[in-house]
């Protein structure tokens, strides 16, 4: 503490480090700003500070308006593993009644579990460059499918769509919750349409039940979850139809209320990639570390998934997580099936 506040005096930068703590994978300094200091100066600044104190990687800057403090992050050289099976225990699986399809991601800046509801996002967007940990990440997200399946928890249908041909193969087994497997464009296309289909027929239904969301009847329907790998590889081949981007947007548009949830994944979150429509209709966002602030700005809308650490240090941005930044869980494939 007494090390940044000596850097944050050299740089003119008016307030104190009134808090630090360490945990698995991080370490994090809460500074007090005098009234007159900008929040901006130290975002401008962290590339000294990260000199000074001798970061692995540059801080990333986060505003805590209702402690009026501002926090850096700090990455730890060496992160212990987050073995998930650890995390996820029947028993502690928070409110699981009030929860559609709950998920445990990894653990906080705090060494708090990091839970969500994947029909609260309802749509996903995960981006992250090579050996950031972006597969292992929608492998945790398969396992915690998994685990509602096997034990009963939830009725979930998942469909996997894999361009590179080799992250999902292994699930094609996993009869019973994964229903479907597609590794080309046009299987692609024709899984969307059928979801469509399946979407229209709920909304149909539902209709006549005079209800407007799954929500207000949970075993309606099977929950059904997308996760689609590489979402860059299909982009390239709809440049002359765009008929893969129309069945995405129009799937995400309609599909939360009737039990249908997407889940998209890139190395390259560009903007010909992840285009305007898309990101509109994904509010849900996971970036483990990218190429460039620029790649940052486009999943997250902010910058700050440049200086990630990799090997899983992620953000989670959604309507109901302010840019938690977290370290993601390790499972072996063979965990899942």
């Amino acid at each position: 503490m007494e090390q940044l506040n000596t850097i944050l005096k050299s740089l003119n930068i008016k307030g104190q480090c009134v808090n630090h703590k360490r945990h698995r994978h991080l370490a994090t300094y809460d500074i007090k700003l005098d009234p007159s200091a900008m929040v901006s100066r130290i975002e401008r600044r962290t590339r000294e500070i990260s000199l000074s104190i001798k970061s692995v990687t540059v801080p990333i800057v986060k505003v805590l308006p209702k402690d009026g403090l501002v926090r850096l992050h700090v990455a730890m050289a060496q992160a212990k593993p987050l073995p998930l099976p650890e995390l996820w225990k029947r028993d502690e699986v928070p409110a699981i009644e009030d929860m559609m399809l709950p998920a445990v991601l990894g653990e906080s800046d705090d060494g708090s579990k990091v839970w969500v509801d994947i029909s609260d996002h309802p749509h996903t967007l995960v981006a992250g460059a090579t050996g950031s940990g972006k597969s292992v990440f929608l492998r945790s997200l398969i396992w915690n499918l998994s685990q509602l399946h096997k034990h009963s928890m939830r009725n979930i249908q998942l469909y996997l769509v894999d361009p590179k041909r080799v992250e999902f193969n292994k699930y094609e087994k996993m009869r019973g919750l994964v229903n479907y497997v597609a590794y080309t464009y046009d299987k692609t296309n024709a899984l969307l349409k059928i979801l469509t289909n399946k979407m229209e027929s709920r909304y149909e239904q539902m209709a006549r039940l005079g209800i407007q969301s799954v929500k207000e009847r949970p075993n309606l329907f099977p929950q059904i979850v997308v996760v689609i790998d590489e979402v860059a590889d299909l982009m390239m081949q709809d440049k002359k139809t765009h008929e893969f981007e129309t069945g995405i947007i129009r799937l995400a548009q309609k599909a939360r209320a009737a039990g249908i949830y997407l889940v998209l994944a890139t190395q390259r979150p560009s903007k010909d990639v992840l285009t305007g429509l898309i990101k509109a209709n994904f509010p849900a966002r996971v970036s483990c570390k990218v190429s460039s602030r620029v790649d940052s700005q486009v999943i997250l809308d902010a910058q700050g998934a440049e200086n990630l650490l990799g090997r899983g240090d992620a953000i989670l941005q959604s309507p109901v997580n302010d840019r938690v930044r977290f370290q993601s869980a390790f499972c072996e494939p063979s965990d899942i099936v």
